[in-house]
């Protein structure tokens, strides 16, 4: 498993980490604004920057500007990123990162974002539940494990919620994930897209994950530019990146199809994958997506 990359290494510094920081450490006040309108998503994750202008201007809100989403974390209304059961200086943060990519390619969409909550897997049972109850209907989720009991109360609530769409990472462990399966992409949920990461030539990089029976497509993931906690442009690549790319191209289905459900979106995303020209092994159930942001509606 490459630490390097971020996917399945999220749930595994639950074990590693230390004590959080006091809240006052790591969660600034939530800027004013007012809800910006657009298709809601959510995603899972360490958090987001919320400070940062580019996150705050997108964030889905009540009438009195409160976010919508929660930090199950710290259990506030703050979800601000922090890889749960890290110092504030350990410098992960996954979450903004995600989501910047995010935004760029779903300009017109609004986002809610979900803090996890460090040693308990029921955390995200919990957030599903919280997800049924917002006006988000399509779920970034960029993170996994390898134990499938730990996964069992998310997928019952996945499954429990066929309306909302999960767009799912396939993991950065170089393997075939039909035969060592890794959660909840193992799950092959119905309501679920599980992405892996290509090159732009569609070629898997050595620590990206595949599947012919479990991974849905795969999209470059690798050298995309993104902003980091600090609002300064850096590139990322795996899985995790290659996620909140469908998830916005999703989102962009919905905004012009607001009566779609959540196969409606899925089998229109996958309608557009096609074969690799980088690799012609079978990887994927349905094959590569050359780019997102250029595919299906506009991005403006």
């Amino acid at each position: 498993m490459n630490l390097l990359r971020v996917l399945i290494p999220i749930l595994f510094l639950f074990a590693l980490g230390s004590a959080p920081a006091p809240a006052s450490q790591i969660e600034p006040e939530l800027p004013p604004g007012k809800d910006p309108g657009g298709i809601a998503v959510a995603i899972i994750d360490s958090g987001v920057n919320y400070t940062l202008q580019s996150i705050a201007g997108r964030l889905a809100r009540d009438e009195n500007g409160k976010c919508l989403g929660y930090d199950f974390h710290d259990n506030d209304r703050k979800p601000f990123d922090l890889v749960p059961g890290q110092k504030p200086g350990s410098g992960r943060h996954h979450g903004t990162r995600v989501a910047g990519i995010f935004l760029r390619e779903a300009p017109q969409a609004r986002l809610i974002p979900y803090r996890y909550r460090a040693h308990s897997f029921e955390t995200f049972a919990k957030i599903v539940d919280a997800i049924a109850e917002s006006p988000a209907r399509i779920v970034i989720m960029s993170l996994g494990g390898y134990q499938r009991k730990d996964w069992e109360r998310f997928r019952k609530s996945a499954k429990a919620n066929p309306d909302i769409l999960f767009i799912i990472s396939a993991g950065n462990d170089g393997r075939n994930v039909d035969e060592k399966p890794i959660y909840p992409s193992g799950f092959k949920l119905d309501n679920a897209v599980v992405v892996a990461s290509t090159d732009s030539f569609g070629r898997l990089p050595l620590a990206s994950n595949w599947g012919p029976e479990t991974v849905d497509v795969s999209t470059p993931g690798e050298g995309i530019e993104t902003f980091d906690h600090t609002g300064a442009t850096t590139y990322v690549s795996g899985s995790s990146f290659a996620v909140p790319r469908i998830a916005a191209l999703a989102a962009r289905f919905k905004a012009i199809n607001p009566d779609w459900s959540a196969q409606d979106i899925k089998s229109a995303i996958v309608a557009l994958a096609g074969p690799s020209p980088g690799d012609r092994t079978k990887r994927t159930k349905y094959g590569w997506i050359a780019n997102p942001a250029l595919a299906g509606p506009a991005t403006q």
